[in-house]
């Protein structure tokens, strides 16, 4: 046959070109004297060149983001899109300040529509000749970005008319809904007013410099219409050094919210506003007020002297919240305010502790109000008194929204903050909507799989009826947030059989949720705990398989390390075979891949024996003389059959390898990998290997019957 035929356009091949340019590829045709098989050959050699120039480029591009975003922790926050309006902008935004809705001391707010319809408030200073003061408020106020603090739009610095710009929140502010109105705010709605502005507190006090907001207080806190909460008026706010406690000669503060050790001292500590935040605490949980006319009413003092005299304050709790079903959590409530409140500022919580705290409280309310009801409707109030309702599980609708899954505004941020300009050029990755998440959960009552105090994993099924499962992250700080994206991206990049497949993702929440391919035997934690049948061919089997999977990560093409390996985070499918989760690295030494070979270790041990949980918390020399003094009893009887116990002792031999004293004495995983798989090779061999596939679909069919009657690992 005349080869030269084949050098048609069937035979145009696509060589790879810079892989920083938007095309990835030129087009060649192969000389006509080439024999078809060389064509062939070429185009195979062409192709793995291709597949690996785009590979290198999603990940230089990964790579870069990450470090920017490690690089970004060290600096603070800027709140980007600040615009300067002058004054004429500003009366055409308030056609001529015709919508007044507050007034104060420091001026008058007024309501106004930019040119994209989006309504802003508008705040003009009377006294118009602290330009400094007015700046630093610009300053502070630009470095938070947290979506329960008020958005900075932009400002106006002009003579005689110095006005700042801000998101517009219908719903007032927290002391008109408390002493203002006689609408019914829920224990559940309070809860969530506290725990939204300790979330922001916690932000603010967290960056590099932190901010001390200096006037935590109900007139402060902004609701929108689902009583979401909202922190503003920075305008006697601070920064501080990271190291270097602060004195100030400039005390300023609101009567009755002020720390009494600012006021005595002058000294400028976060854990001001943490005593202001506990006075707040207090107005929420008795609706009474903390000063009147300029006056103390001495509700702070009484609430506080009836904790510390070891009784309780249910007598000072607001009646209409102050049922017998609440009270273990309004007693609760008023112990976190007591401690905010003390005098010696050292011995109050920080505001991350109170953050965690009241989250807690909020977890076991509604726990609580679910096992008495199965199902239950959340039921705030805005102004005007109108029910706002969430028909769904009150708990998911809490997490949800507190991930901006119900809001919009923050969407393109979160995306743009979520990589997804990378995202969106990965062809195996897909990007979801909000309402294909919703959908594929079937509004989020399909079967939670897994959950812990940080997530929940619902079992979904996409339009091709393929099962998955969806990983929601309800822990939304900025830190957790910024690990959890470069997670994401890190597998997203990765391609290996016992790694868990990335499948999708939705990136306008404030955590992306995660779309991954569904493991139906659960974690192999939940097998070792349980009385499932687990043959050493198959324990065996897993050990390799995780092994190759931490190898093929800490290769020098990629170079990452998992945060966390662990049973719970090594999931099976439905033959058994392991898949490596949980949150992934970029590796920094030789230290970080050690890690993982020291928890590999463990691994093994928890895999021949059968014991979980103990292990993780002895030292490598603790370990060894547990072995010395043990031996073969430590072995799972199980499998500890006389013509298996040569294979636990080379299994337990890898194990005490890992787990050295000297990081640098412990073996590369890729060496572990071979070791195991060599033991493999000598346990099963021939027929042994047919039989082992037969055993393996039964263990896994009779582990997915037993699971389908158990519940959710927690």
């Amino acid at each position: 046959m005349d080869t030269s035929t084949r050098s048609g356009p069937l035979h145009r091949h696509r060589l790879p070109r810079n892989p920083g340019h938007r095309s990835f590829y030129r087009t060649v045709t192969p000389p006509s004297c080439m024999p078809w098989w060389q064509v062939r050959k070429l185009y195979l050699e062409i192709s793995y060149i291709t597949l690996v120039h785009i590979m290198e480029r999603f990940e230089d591009m990964i790579r870069e983001f990450i470090k920017s975003n490690e690089r970004a922790k060290r600096r603070p926050v800027n709140n980007h899109g600040i615009n300067n309006f002058t004054e004429d902008e500003i009366k055409m935004i308030t056609k001529n300040y015709k919508n007044p809705i507050g007034k104060g001391a420091f001026g008058e707010v007024y309501r106004g529509v930019l040119d994209d319809g989006s309504t802003v408030a508008v705040k003009k200073y009377i006294c118009q000749n602290l330009k400094d003061g007015f700046a630093k408020e610009i300053t502070v106020h630009c470095r938070i970005d947290h979506k329960n603090v008020v958005r900075l739009l932009g400002y106006c610095l002009e003579e005689n008319a110095l006005m700042i710009v801000t998101e517009y929140i219908p719903g007032g502010n927290l002391k008109d809904l408390l002493h203002g109105s006689d609408d019914h705010i829920s224990l559940d709605a309070r809860l969530g007013i506290a725990i939204e502005c300790a979330e922001a507190l916690t932000c603010m006090h967290s960056l590099h410099q932190p901010i001390i907001h200096g006037d935590i207080k109900p007139d402060n806190i902004l609701l929108d219409e689902n009583l979401g909460a909202k922190l503003s008026d920075f305008g006697i706010s601070r920064l501080l050094c990271m190291d270097e406690t602060a004195y100030t000669m400039h005390v300023a503060g609101s009567r009755g919210y002020m720390d009494p050790e600012l006021f005595e001292t002058g000294r400028v500590d976060p854990r001001n506003d943490v005593y202001s935040f506990g006075v707040v605490m207090v107005e929420l949980v008795t609706r009474a007020k903390v000063n009147e006319n300029g006056m103390s009413t001495g509700v702070t003092r009484n609430f506080t002297q009836a904790i510390e005299k070891g009784k309780t304050a249910r007598a000072m709790f607001d009646t209409k919240i102050a049922n017998v079903s609440n009270m273990k959590v309004l007693d609760n409530i008023g112990k976190l305010a007591a401690e905010c409140l003390r005098r010696d500022i050292k011995k109050r919580p920080e505001m991350k502790d109170v953050t965690e705290r009241l989250r807690a409280l909020r977890k076991a309310y509604c726990q609580q109000d679910q096992e008495k009801t199965g199902r239950w409707s959340m039921k705030n109030v805005n102004r005007k008194g109108q029910s706002i309702s969430a028909s769904s599980n009150s708990t998911m609708y809490y997490k949800l929204n507190n991930l901006g899954m119900f809001s919009t505004w923050n969407a393109p941020r979160n995306f743009m903050r979520n990589a997804g300009p990378i995202v969106e050029q990965m062809q195996n990755l897909r990007v979801f909507t909000r309402e294909e998440i919703r959908k594929i959960t079937n509004g989020y009552s399909s079967d939670v799989i897994a959950k812990c105090s940080s997530c929940e994993v619902y079992k979904g099924t996409l339009e091709d009826n393929t099962l998955v499962a969806v990983n929601i992250e309800t822990a939304v700080d900025e830190a957790h947030s910024e690990s959890f994206t470069n997670s994401m991206l890190i597998y997203s990049i990765i391609l290996h059989n016992n790694i868990i497949k990335l499948l999708g993702c939705y990136l306008e929440a404030d955590v992306p949720i995660l779309v991954y391919e569904f493991a139906a035997n659960g974690n192999l934690q939940d097998i070792l705990r349980g009385n499932y049948s687990f043959p050493l061919g198959i324990r065996l089997d897993i050990a390799v398989g995780c092994a190759e999977a931490l190898a093929y990560l800490h290769s020098r093409s990629f170079a990452f390390v998992g945060a966390n390996v662990t049973s719970a985070n090594i999931l099976l499918d439905d033959s058994l075979v392991p898949k490596v989760s949980g949150p992934l690295f970029i590796c920094h030494s030789i230290s970080s891949t050690s890690g993982d070979v020291y928890s590999f270790g463990i691994l093994l041990l928890e895999l021949i024996t059968r014991k979980q949980g103990g292990y993780r918390n002895n030292s490598p020399q603790e370990l060894r003389k547990a072995y010395m003094k043990k031996g073969h009893t430590m072995f799972d009887k199980e499998i500890a059959a006389k013509a298996d116990i040569l294979i636990l002792e080379r299994i337990q031999m890898v194990a005490m390898d890992c787990l050295k004293l000297d990081a640098l004495a412990r073996p590369k995983m890729a060496e572990v990998a071979e070791r195991l798989q060599r033991l493999k090779n000598v346990e099963s061999t021939g027929s042994e290997l047919r039989e082992l596939s037969m055993l393996r679909r039964l263990v896994a069919s009779s582990i997915s019957k037993a699971r389908e009657n158990t519940t959710p690992a927690t």
